[in-house]
């Protein structure tokens, strides 16, 4: 399963296409697997990662009318993304400018607008998140 890190600005092509850039994946497998992400995002597992993902969804009781929600939204958007012989996976939800960054165990895929947007939150926000994330830690 690969780590990722990093930030990455890259334009689709006229097909939708996208270059997977070199630094955030090194050894690029045959595909990945794309799901609805967060604040917009796509966010892109392997396929060790996407099991994880989906084995502690399964941990989670379908009897739970939030958790039938989300396991609804996510497996329905769920795509699967071959890499082609140039290293580019195919986007047709998306065109233009574009955004990768690295998170930990997936990559997630912004507009360029949409990235701003989400970062700047972030980052009036650094330390108050950090702080909330303290809060949580060994809950």
């Amino acid at each position: 399963m690969g780590k990722y890190f990093g930030t990455y600005n890259r334009v689709l092509d006229d097909k939708h296409r996208l270059q997977l850039p070199s630094k955030l994946v090194g050894e690029l497998p045959a595909r990945f697997y794309a799901i609805k992400g967060h604040e917009g995002a796509i966010a892109v597992f392997e396929e060790k990662g996407f099991d994880a993902f989906l084995e502690d969804l399964q941990k989670r009781s379908y009897l739970d009318r939030e958790v039938r929600a989300y396991v609804r939204a996510v497996t329905a958007s769920t795509n699967v993304l071959d890499v082609d012989s140039h290293g580019r996976i195919s986007l047709p939800s998306l065109s233009g400018e574009v955004v990768v960054i690295g998170v930990i165990d997936h990559f997630e895929i912004f507009s360029k607008e949409n990235h701003e947007a989400v970062m700047k939150d972030a980052d009036l926000r650094f330390d108050e998140l950090a702080q909330i994330i303290s809060d949580h830690e060994g809950k």
